[in-house]
Order: structure tokens, then sequence, then C-alpha cells
């Protein structure tokens, strides 16, 4: 899967990363990240490296399905409160 450059932001973001941090973690440059997250074109193995590197923080991307667009999961060690209900 192919995850948008939507939902990276969102990931990064909700991990508390910094656009250096996802950077290094990844392997490409900030202004590549910059990028990404203001919705310009990158390479598609650009984006599978951002991925994976979101993934190893713990970041679970879900597919698409009928209704519903793509997201992602959160590690329980990424959320302030463990205590949360929805």
């Amino acid at each position: 899967m192919i995850v948008p450059n939507e939902i990276l932001r969102a990931a990064r973001a909700a991990l508390g990363m910094t656009q250096a941090e996802l950077a290094r973690e990844s392997g490409v440059g900030k202004r590549t990240i910059l990028r990404i997250e203001q919705d310009e074109r990158v390479a598609v193995r650009t984006l599978k490296r951002v991925q994976v590197a979101l993934e190893a923080r713990g970041v679970e991307f879900v597919s698409s399905e009928p209704g519903h667009g793509p997201g992602l999961r959160l590690p329980l060690s990424a959320i302030k409160r463990d205590d949360l209900r929805f």
C-alpha cells in the first residue's frame, strides 16, 4: 500500500516527531519531508522509506475500504493517556 502524503504527515505529527527526526530516521532529506508534507510529488521509493521509518516507531497504516479512506493506528506508547474512551 502506498500511504498518502497526508497520512504520513499525520503519523509524524501524532508521534511528536520533528521533520528533522523523520528525515534522519528515514534516510531522506529534510527538504524532502517538507515536500511530502506540502503534498508535492516525490518518488514512490521515497514515500516507502518514510513509511518504513514510521512503522519502525510502531505506526500501523490501514488501507481504504468501502466507504472509508486510509488511516493509521498509533502504538499506545505514543498516546499520553492510556485510559482513553470513545
